[in-house]
């Protein structure tokens, strides 16, 4: 273990360095070789070491914790003697974590996170929070959801203080409150149409109030995320109703005017997303906006550099601060897709770089349900590190600093989105998910049989490897989350290996009337299936335990449940067919058809498909 003896720093950051040598194995002690802490007003960090002698020159806290995490890095790589000298290119730059999409961070790794922000020389930590919180007076807000309480949201807030992390929350005053409003009691009360509010009305501007005033009093920072994004249906419900038909800019803005006299009234500074204004309205739209909110430009799916430095330019034109929010791509499925990440952010912060952005944030959205692990989103936050300290970044130097900020190898993640990203996929940067649908399709109403036909290679031996590669990184992680992440992906090969063609097989065999062929299928895949399905129901729960709340999994429990009974009731259709006792089987005689039209170049027939429902059935799951 690196031991070091620190000097030069204020009392306060003992416990937050001890903390960190917990988390990245090196001790502060009086007997370890000294290392000199020097604030001075240089825009960056340097790092210089050479023989027994050690010195950091640091711009701010953020700078300090970087700089130490590198001499920590490079002793443990065994380089003695290196100088490093960086420049802050960002002075806003973390983490967006999404809360609300059925997994709420738990405290215990929300505080594992805070310390891998601190080590990588980020200054911030967002949770994304629709109703995943306490309001007083709201007893359906976050009900049955996993809400925080205020002492956990303070907790948390207090923890990356130590670190020098604004925690800041990242809520919604228009739209995306569906669940909340899904309950009979608020939707009376504040629902215009969809999932959006009512906004003038003055209960909704009563409830807004409560929200922002006990918001203000939770964290220390004054900033707030207020979303405001993708309400698309805006004012065509009852408000149309009451006020008649109007622009949603001319909505949007008399809404921002009442959100902006409550932020005023607590001394909170909002940001919003901005794509109501750039993407759904006009820049005339746009330059009505109070210059006292931030825009926050959100974008993941591009590669250009030119397109992002177009659209930055759009909105510096107005005369006012722009920020960037970029994804650390987890949202698409079990599998999260870490070169599309790579490859949109590297082009993305170029061009912040050089249009004088100085505010970004990775987000980490769950969509459908958090089914990939959240420690996936680690490749994305390293990478938004090394660009807020490096005019470009160095592969090599970032599988490095990868390896020491997440604790996970390059090779490891870049093997968690091979499940998608199979051999004859030419674009390894195309966002398809074949690995979601096939494991979501259901056996007989089989809806992908035209995609999956469309593949050229055997996925059966595809899917053995990674299993294979998978168990033998568990075999040897000592890091227990990530043990738990290498089982969960074992598991989820070995159901792939064997579920990837099963609608194909069986469909084919069916149609020439081949008995002996669907008898084999039902005993080397479809009885198979059900153990190694409730194996990886299990290993996905063990993960999910250490990273968040309990309530949310039940949606995931609920899809394999069902997964799990409908090979049983396959496995009773298709021996009743053999048997005799049903002269056809109905879901077989369908024809199938493509289930979308849209194509990513360089993906073949595959294609992105992310809703687990609408993968099972084609048929009605709720009323």
């Amino acid at each position: 273990m690196i031991q070091l003896n620190v000097v030069g720093l204020e009392e306060s950051l003992n416990e937050p360095l001890s903390l960190l040598g917990r988390r990245f194995e090196f001790e502060i002690i009086e007997t370890g070789r000294i290392l000199k802490c020097l604030e001075t007003s240089i825009d960056g960090l340097k790092v210089k070491v050479t023989g027994e002698n050690a010195v950091i020159e640091y711009k701010n806290i953020n700078t300090l914790f970087r700089a130490i995490g590198y001499v920590i890095q490079k002793l443990q790589e065994g380089v003695q003697e290196f100088e490093i000298e960086e420049k802050q290119y960002f002075n806003f730059n973390g983490l967006m974590v999404d809360c609300s999409r059925n997994g709420v961070l738990n405290i215990a790794y929300g505080k594992e996170l805070i310390e891998r922000l601190a080590i990588m020389g980020h200054s911030v930590m967002m949770l994304y929070m629709e109703d995943v919180y306490e309001l007083e007076g709201e007893q359906y807000f976050g009900y049955m959801r996993g809400r925080y309480t205020k002492e956990e949201l303070q907790e948390l807030d207090q923890y990356a203080l130590k670190f020098g992390i604004e925690l800041i929350p990242c809520i919604q005053t228009l739209a995306h409150l569906e669940h909340f409003l899904a309950w009979d009691e608020p939707k009376n009360k504040y629902l215009d149409i969809d999932n959006i509010l009512c906004v003038g009305n003055e209960e909704v501007k009563r409830f807004l109030d409560n929200m922002l005033r006990q918001l203000s009093d939770t964290f220390t920072s004054k900033r707030i995320h207020i979303g405001m994004d993708e309400a698309f249906n805006l004012g065509r419900g009852r408000y149309a109703d009451k006020h008649g038909l109007e622009s949603k800019s001319t909505i949007m803005n008399k809404h921002l005017e009442d959100i902006l006299k409550i932020c005023n009234r607590y001394g909170l500074q909002p940001m919003i997303w901005d794509d109501m204004f750039f993407n759904h309205g006009s820049l005339d739209d746009a330059g009505n906006i109070p210059k006292e909110v931030d825009l926050m430009y959100w974008d993941y799916y591009n590669n250009s550099e030119a397109h992002y430095t177009y659209n930055l330019n759009r909105r510096t034109e107005l005369d006012r601060k722009v920020m960037f929010a970029g994804g650390a791509w987890r949202w698409i499925g079990y599998a999260p897709h870490h070169t599309k990440t790579y490859v949109s952010t590297n082009a993305a912060l170029m061009a912040c770089k050089k249009a004088g952005v100085k505010e970004v944030l990775a987000t980490a959205w769950g969509d459908e349900g958090s089914e990939a692990p959240l420690s996936t989103c680690l490749f994305g936050t390293v990478l938004f590190a090394e660009h807020g300290y490096q005019e470009t970044v160095d592969l090599e130097d970032f599988k490095k600093r990868l390896a020491f900020c997440s604790g996970l190898s390059y090779e490891n993640f870049m093997k968690q989105e091979a499940f998608d990203i199979l051999p004859e996929v030419s674009d390894p940067s195309a966002t398809v998910n074949p690995s979601k649908y096939m494991f979501y399709e259901d056996p007989l109403c089989s809806m992908f049989v035209y995609h999956t036909r469309a593949i050229q290679e055997d996925l059966t031996s595809y899917y053995q490897e990674l299993q294979n590669y998978f168990e033998k990184e568990a075999d040897n992680e000592s890091n227990i989350l990530y043990k738990k992440v290498d089982e969960m992906y074992a598991a989820f090969a070995k159901v792939l290996k064997l579920k990837w063609n099963l609608g194909v097989n069986l469909l084919d065999a069916y149609q020439v009337q081949d008995k002996i062929k669907l008898k084999e299928i039902i005993s080397r895949q479809v009885e198979p299936l059900i153990d190694v399905l409730e194996v990886f129901g299990e290993k996905r729960f063990n993960e999910w335990q250490m990273t968040n709340k309990s309530i949310g999994y039940e949606v995931l429990d609920l899809r394999i449940g069902g997964m799990l009974q409908r090979l049983r009731t396959t496995k009773r259709i298709v021996n009743s067919y053999i048997e005799g006792q049903l002269d056809h089987i109905v879901e077989l005689e369908e024809v199938r058809l493509p289930k979308t039209p849209y194509r990513q170049e360089g993906a073949g027939e595959m294609m992105q498909y992310n809703e687990a429902q609408k993968s099972m059935t084609a048929n009605k799951m709720c009323w």
